[in-house]
């Protein structure tokens, strides 16, 4: 067993994914108001990409160097980078970044979901499959379904983000079925990831959409932000924290993102939010945490004896 580091040798990277992470529904909201959503996902990966072969030099690892390496690198970037950066982008002209924000917290249920479909050595326990319940109810709570398609309960633009992160929880499941395999190190499969997924955006932007009328200062800082630091320094930290505490620590980011991006959302944009839409947010972070096995009263005291 391995004990975990001090927490103020891990905690500031734990902030730092809270803060990108939450603020990254804001900024993709204020990147809108110039971009297209696949031209936010486009600049998005190649500023992230960029990042990463900046960090690869200096910590002097190289990209995946197989075909089979780089061929999984294109799936896994369509399903981590290149699909949900897009329909999240999608989502938020149709929902405010805080519906945003509090619906991307529903990817662990995915995860859940998937491995029970294609992992069946698995096992399933009674908690996750109520998890996966409570927090999918969540989600029609928090979409208002009864309402139907209209303003802020835009069905369409919950169900793109919701979409999302099926992408994101599917992305796990291929992770570890088809990518821990080729012993590539994080950081450096995480820049092959990026590199396709920014040449899929390329030829996607090439096809379907125009060149932007203008892009004004504030667009320009948003991607600069969502590029650099919620995609290019924040993937490599992610793992960082699951080699050394546990996945469980880096898990606890589900929870603190939303309420980053519900303060950015409401301080901001001065965006609001329907009287049931917290209860829907409570109940998909219940059952997320049901889905992971978390007991917070012991969460800080882990040892990092847990294969992330």
């Amino acid at each position: 067993m391995t004990t975990t580091p001090p927490l103020k040798t891990w905690i500031p990277s734990w902030i730092f994914l809270t803060f990108v992470w939450g603020m990254s529904f804001f900024f993709i909201k204020i990147s809108g108001d110039d971009l297209s959503p696949l031209q936010i996902a486009f600049g998005r990966v190649a500023l992230g990409a960029i990042t990463v072969l900046i960090i690869l030099l200096i910590i002097k690892q190289k990209l995946p160097n197989t075909k089979k390496a780089w061929v999984r690198a294109n799936i896994a970037g369509f399903l981590q980078h290149t699909a949900p950066f897009a329909l999240i982008a999608y989502g938020e002209t149709h929902i405010t970044s805080v519906l945003a924000g509090i619906g991307n917290a529903a990817t662990p249920l995915w995860t859940a979901i998937f491995s029970m479909a294609f992992i069946p050595k698995d096992k399933i326990t009674r908690n996750e499959y109520i998890g996966v319940l409570t927090g999918f109810a969540g989600v029609l709570i928090l979409v208002g379904i009864w309402e139907g398609n209209s303003g802020e309960s835009d069905v369409i633009g919950i169900l793109a983000v919701i979409l999302a992160t099926a992408c994101y929880g599917g992305v796990v499941i291929y992770t570890r079925s088809k990518v821990t395999e080729l012993g590539f190190s994080p950081s450096s499969f995480i820049g092959a990831q990026l590199i396709a997924s920014t040449i899929q955006l390329l030829i996607l932007c090439l096809v379907f959409t125009s060149t932007p009328v203008q892009i004004g200062t504030s667009t320009i800082w948003a991607i600069l932000f969502l590029g650099i630091f919620s995609t290019g320094l924040a993937f490599p930290l992610v793992y960082k924290i699951i080699r050394d505490v546990s996945s469980l620590a880096a898990a606890t980011i589900t929870y603190a993102t939303p309420i980053i991006s519900t303060l950015a959302g409401v301080i901001f944009l001065k965006e609001g939010l329907h009287w049931y839409q917290p209860i829907g947010a409570i109940l998909i972070l219940y059952g997320v945490s049901l889905v992971q096995g978390i007991n917070f009263s012991k969460m800080w005291s882990r040892r990092g004896d847990l294969n992330p």
